[in-house]
Formats: structure tokens, C-alpha cells, sequence
């Protein structure tokens, strides 16, 4: 995108990319990808270990820059975006964060600085959207305890609430489940469910746990090389992208209104 303009169909979309690649010194991570993120879904992320998941979701929220490539936010491109446009639309989780001094409250009050700036004070506005994203991870009774004090689980739950408090149009959340034991990472998947659902948020989350991902609207597979496929759940089952994705069969069963990884131990996609 020489111009620098968007294509017209990427203006009703929530976040783009086209023909997208990062390298890490000699090392292609990401070669050519374009993908098109529809608003109000939750969209997951799936992929073997190594194969860009989370170079991808970086480089979607700028954190990183492309040697090819554009990305863009709500039609235009993001390098035209202020910073503080990009900070009050993309709401960013990382993997993992080191423990701090700061309380729980501090930690999620840290996702109003899009809106408050590093030198303001907080409002009531503040407070309501902090207090919603406590409730919503349930992590409210924990509003006075330092973070240092926490569970790996525990404080991932304060930072998810600080993402949610930041009320952005599009949460970009890089395994958001990690360290949380499997009911909570339901109540996570709940969560994201309601973000889109409820909230209107656009969700981009990476998830290694298949039965999780599986709840999402939409999914993009990643290959150890490219883009397998991305479209909604029943396409990438019926193709049996996974099976690609990951070179050995990957058999998913259908259990009510969820889907179950059946492990095949041994078997390779060539078998």
C-alpha cells in the first residue's frame, strides 16, 4: 500500500493487514499475510508453538514494526493513528507480566491513561469502568493487595480487568488464559463471549488450549509457514485446517454447544 490509503472494504472492517511480513534478523516469522478482522467477533488465534501467533497480534497493535506490509485500524492506516487513538481502540494483554508494588486497583486503573493521560485524575467515568472490570474478572476483593502478593492466575485475571477497563473497540490478547486453572479459563471464555456479544468489542485473542479457542466466532490457523485458513469454526473443522496447522491428524468431537480435542498419540497428518 504505497499510498498509504485503505482499500475501500477495509473501512467497515475492525483491523486489517495486507501482505503483512516480520522478520527477526535473518529469521521470516510472518511472510505476506492479510487478514481481514470483522468487528463485534471474537476472532482466536491457533497455531503450533513458533509459528507467529503472537509476532502476529504485536505487530496488529503496532508494538513492532513490519519490513512489508500495512495494518489497518477502522479503514485507516495505523501508522497514521495517534498514539493515543491507537491506545483508546486497541487494548493489549501480553503473555505474562512481573509481579509489582502496585496494588490489584492501581494495576487495572493503569488501563484509563488512554482516556485520564499520565497527569490527570481519575473522574467517576473512571472509577465505573475500573470497578466493571474488577467485577468482570472477579478480581474485586483483591483491589487492595499488591500485585506481588498474587497468584501467577490471580494477577493474570487484574490485568485482563485492565484491558477490559480501558473499554477499547478491539481487545488484541495474547494467551490470555495462562496460568489459570481450566475453570477459570471458562470463565474467561465467558467473558471474551460477552466482550462481543454484549459490548460490541472486537476480540483477537492467541489460545493454546484448542477447546477453548473452538468457543470463538472465528479462527485463524497458522501454519509453521503461513496462514492455513480463516473463516468461522465450522469451516476450519470441515477443512481440518488443524490437522495441516499442526502436521498430524487433530480429531475434534462435538460435546453439546462445545468442541473437545481427542488426542491421537503417534499419528501424523501423513498417515
Amino acid at each position: 500500500m504505497p499510498d498509504g490509503h485503505a482499500p475501500a472494504q477495509h473501512a467497515a472492517l475492525a483491523i486489517s493487514c495486507v501482505d503483512l511480513s516480520v522478520s527477526y534478523g535473518s529469521r521470516l516469522v510472518l511472510g505476506g499475510v492479510s487478514l481481514e478482522i470483522q468487528p463485534g467477533a471474537w476472532t482466536s488465534i491457533v497455531g503450533p508453538n513458533g509459528c507467529g501467533k503472537s509476532t502476529l497480534l504485536r505487530a496488529l497493535a503496532g508494538l513492532i514494526a513490519a519490513d512489508h506490509g500495512q495494518v489497518f485500524l477502522h479503514g485507516r492506516p495505523l501508522q497514521s493513528c495517534s498514539r493515543r487513538e491507537r491506545a483508546r481502540s486497541l487494548a493489549w494483554l501480553a503473555q505474562t507480566s512481573a509481579p509489582s508494588d502496585l496494588s490489584a486497583a492501581q494495576c487495572v486503573a493503569l488501563g484509563r491513561f488512554a482516556h485520564t493521560g499520565w497527569l490527570g485524575s481519575q473522574q467517576a467515568a473512571d472509577e465505573a469502568a475500573i470497578s466493571r472490570a474488577m467485577q468482570a474478572t472477579g478480581s474485586a476483593s483483591w483491589r487492595a493487595r499488591r500485585l506481588s502478593t498474587l497468584s501467577g492466575g490471580e494477577r493474570q485475571r487484574v490485568n485482563l480487568a485492565r484491558v477490559l477497563a480501558v473499554e477499547a473497540s478491539i481487545l488484541l490478547l495474547d494467551e490470555p488464559t495462562t496460568h489459570l486453572d481450566p475453570p477459570h479459563q471458562e470463565d474467561v471464555g465467558q467473558i471474551l463471549r460477552e466482550q462481543t456479544r454484549g459490548c460490541a468489542v472486537t476480540v483477537l485473542s492467541a489460545i493454546h488450549d484448542l477447546s477453548l479457542a473452538l468457543l470463538a466466532d472465528r479462527l485463524i490457523v497458522m501454519g509453521r509457514r503461513a496462514i492455513v485458513g480463516h473463516g468461522s469454526v465450522r469451516e476450519a473443522l470441515e477443512g481440518d485446517w488443524l490437522s495441516t496447522a499442526f502436521e498430524r491428524k487433530v480429531t475434534i468431537a462435538r460435546l453439546d454447544d462445545a468442541y473437545v480435542w481427542q488426542p491421537q498419540l503417534g499419528k501424523t497428518v501423513h498417515d
